[in-house]
């Protein structure tokens, strides 16, 4: 019997069903998860597939808006900021401050797909309430 791993999509949208989340999958390669977090926020988190532009190999893209980029913003501190996290960096991308977490398919497991899924989404909401005071995305 042949068995298959499932994609990253596939346990995407399994985090989703366990966190009491909800999944919409655009195509095999595009998904959103609206993450529930604390104090009834939630936080919105884009799932791609894409060619690593380093090693040309598949990667695992999960980004999540922040806000809109403006002058306000100490980009430098944020910068620094990036070597506290377990897997996620500051992006700018589009005009907006992003956090992403990114991995190589082939060598991710399961529980970091959840993880990578969760520090995105809750990082993007702290930084997202420090700046704006809102729950926007």
């Amino acid at each position: 019997m042949v068995t298959t791993l499932p994609s990253i999509m596939d346990i995407v949208q399994l985090y989703a069903d366990q966190i009491g989340g909800q999944f919409t999958d655009y195509d095999h390669s595009k998904s959103v998860i609206v993450v529930p977090l604390d104090r009834s926020r939630f936080q919105t988190v884009l799932s791609c597939i894409q060619k690593s532009a380093v090693s040309g190999r598949e990667q695992a893209v999960f980004v999540s808006k922040v806000c809109a980029l403006n002058d306000n913003l100490d980009l430098r501190s944020l910068l620094e900021q990036n070597a506290n996290f377990d897997y996620c960096k500051f992006v700018i991308e589009d005009n907006y401050l992003k956090i992403e977490a990114s991995c190589l398919v082939e060598t991710v497991n399961d529980e970091q797909v959840k993880e990578m899924i969760q520090e995105v989404a809750q990082l993007a909401d702290h930084y997202e309430l420090k700046f704006t005071g809102k729950d926007i995305h």
